[in-house]
């Protein structure tokens, strides 16, 4: 992939719709619907359940055909079109070998551990330091099936410990290595004397979803120690600092790219796979209550910006209205004389179901963004890696419905 071309169509398309992913619909409302074509919400509003179902799937939807939404939509999924790792056998594994291991994490191992092991082929590092191992499945499978030597570290010396009883009674193969679990917070500065030991230009580094500011760590430790390379794949982009976190590249600060904020890396943080019916539902459900009680704060206690209310059980959302704003008012602190029916009135009223009905199609399409500003991000990490002298790849690896958070970055040493 050219990074750079690709960053500059990401670019365009970012600062475009910028007004859509830099706020959510309740900050600056009314007056954030103002950014969102009103075609669009006509045209969203005229689709049944499940034609809207659909479009949040991303799935084609004929009443949309030949519309500017539809180019919006197909604009995205061309500029979110990141290759699929080149298929490497995977290694055939006694049933065993995953006990206690979850499916997801069961998946996720199966498609990195083969390229891992194609890689060392290739450039015969010695070791795998997994940042952030846990329990250590991860480097066990490397270690014991694969002859990989793996140094896992984590910060939970519960999980080692648990790790290390693991180790005991998992079978080994002829040629099988061992497994270093090391007590380290990667990236705290203390700890920074440790981890120079076991980065070099032997080791590789492996960051299966390193959270936020930790995958840049791994990148710029990479970087500063001189290793092999490194393979990682990011996540929880929501905890990312604007303009300390990101941009990393010169090209992205040189070209003066939009900086994502807090509302852009939370947006990037989505899960983009298809989901149940079911759960688009609870989606639904949750936003629509959520949006109602900021509609009543601003009518009836003149709180017009954003409020943190804190969380609710899930069913909470399935009882009538009042049972909802009751234990946020209270949450809130603020006094009232409102009644049960009074809160349900205002709920069910033609006027607030119209505008939550409009509040919540914003959101449809503002879902839209959250692949293409995770690839934005990443892209940017991409050419940060490429500027160090690193060959870089962003590849997906994991079926969407197992793992949404796919992407993963392989940047090796240059060749001298």
């Amino acid at each position: 992939m050219n990074f750079k071309s690709h960053a500059l169509s990401l670019a365009e398309f970012t600062s475009k719709y910028s007004p859509l992913w830099n706020k959510e619909i309740m900050n600056e409302y009314p007056e954030s619907i103002d950014d969102y074509p009103r075609e669009w919400i006509d045209l969203l509003d005229s689709l049944t359940d499940d034609e809207l179902f659909d479009v949040d799937c991303k799935r084609p939807v004929e009443k949309l055909k030949g519309t500017s939404f539809e180019t919006f939509v197909q604009t995205i999924k061309t500029l979110s079109d990141i290759p699929k790792i080149t298929p490497v056998p995977e290694l055939p594994l006694e049933d065993w070998a995953f006990q206690g291991v979850k499916k997801k994490k069961r998946h996720e191992i199966q498609k990195i551990v083969p390229v891992l092991k194609k890689v060392r082929d290739e450039k015969k590092f010695d070791y795998v330091v997994d940042i952030g191992g846990g329990v250590g499945h991860l480097s066990r499978v490397l270690s014991h099936y694969h002859a990989i030597p793996s140094i896992s570290i984590d910060q939970n010396v519960e999980f080692q410990e648990i790790g290390r009883g693991r180790l005991q009674k998992f079978r080994k193969i002829e040629g099988a290595q061992d497994v270093t679990f090391m007590n380290i917070t990667f990236g705290k500065k203390e700890d920074d004397p440790e981890l120079g030991k076991i980065f070099n230009e032997h080791s590789l580094g492996l960051g299966l979803h390193t959270c936020g500011a930790l995958a840049n760590t791994l990148i710029q430790n990479t970087i500063d120690h001189h290793t092999m390379g490194l393979l990682s794949f990011g996540c929880c982009y929501h905890t990312l600092k604007a303009n300390v976190d990101f941009p990393l590249s010169t090209f992205y600060k040189e070209q003066h790219f939009p900086v994502l904020n807090l509302y852009g890396f939370t947006l990037a943080t989505r899960s983009h796979a298809e989901t149940t019916l079911e759960t688009y539902k609870t989606k639904e459900r949750v936003k629509k209550y959520r949006y109602a009680l900021h509609l009543f704060l601003m009518k009836n206690f003149g709180k017009k910006s954003f409020i943190e209310v804190g969380e609710c059980h899930l069913s909470t959302y399935w009882e009538p209205f009042h049972v909802y704003i009751s234990e946020k008012l209270n949450f809130l602190k603020l006094e009232h004389n409102f009644t049960n029916e009074d809160f349900d009135h205002f709920y069910e009223s033609t006027e607030i179901q119209k505008d939550l009905r409009e509040m919540f199609l914003c959101n449809v399409i503002r879902w839209q963004l959250g692949r293409v500003l995770e690839i934005y991000l990443q892209v940017d990490r991409c050419l940060y890696l490429e500027a160090n002298g690193f060959e870089v790849k962003l590849e997906q690896y994991f079926e969407e419905a197992l793992s949404p958070r796919n992407l993963g970055i392989l940047a090796l040493q240059k060749e001298n």
